[in-house]
């Protein structure tokens, strides 16, 4: 087995903006951060139920204001406190292995990102985690690997050049309607985050 820094990438994701009481924009980027039971273009597989513990003991981090990330990736698995661009505020899975999120940005280089989102360049999010990978052996295809117990997620961050070949859109948040995207997602938000 091979113990490494654990990188994933996607764009399928929202941006919101709102409109503040005092004139601040707010901006907030909402989708998929990561799916398990799937093979990703890195040829890697993350269990259900090793996905849903990492996602399950980063919580209280979330909760606490603690689950951040930076743009572009570190080698390294400790979050640079003055790199810091955003604060994840909610995480969550689906029965089917999607895990969502929502981040808006925080921190030092907060400006930076919402530099890239007002200049509309287009980026991606990545997870970023420690863990241990074997063989897959299952029905998914072969040349696999699979992440195992112990994986740690760390950060979700922001890249320029993710493997997924969309870009995000930015759309103001008005009355209910808060996507563009097909409706299942929007349903499967509201079904994983409770929304009413």
């Amino acid at each position: 087995m091979i113990t490494r820094i654990l990188e994933e990438f996607t764009q399928e994701y929202e941006i919101i903006k709102e409109d503040m009481d005092r004139g601040t924009r707010m901006y907030k980027i909402r989708g998929v951060m990561g799916r398990a039971n799937y093979p990703n273009k890195n040829r890697r597989v993350y269990p259900l139920d090793i996905m849903q513990e990492s996602v399950n003991a980063v919580q209280e981090s979330i909760l606490n204001n603690r689950f951040l990330g930076e743009i572009d990736h570190p080698n390294s698995q400790k979050i640079n406190m003055d790199k810091v661009s955003h604060k994840i505020t909610s995480l969550a899975m689906d029965e089917a292995g999607v895990v969502l999120g929502e981040m808006i940005p925080a921190g030092p280089n907060k400006d930076k990102l919402i530099s890239l989102i007002e200049d509309k360049i287009g980026f991606g999010v990545s997870t970023r985690g420690s863990g241990t990978v074997r063989p897959y052996n299952g029905p998914l295809g072969e040349g696999l690997e699979e992440v195992v117990r112990g994986y740690s997620l760390c950060a979700i961050d922001i890249v320029h050049n993710p493997s997924a070949n969309a870009f995000p859109n930015v759309v103001k948040e008005d009355t209910q309607k808060f996507f563009t995207v097909p409706t299942n997602f929007k349903e499967i938000w509201n079904e994983v985050f409770k929304v009413k």
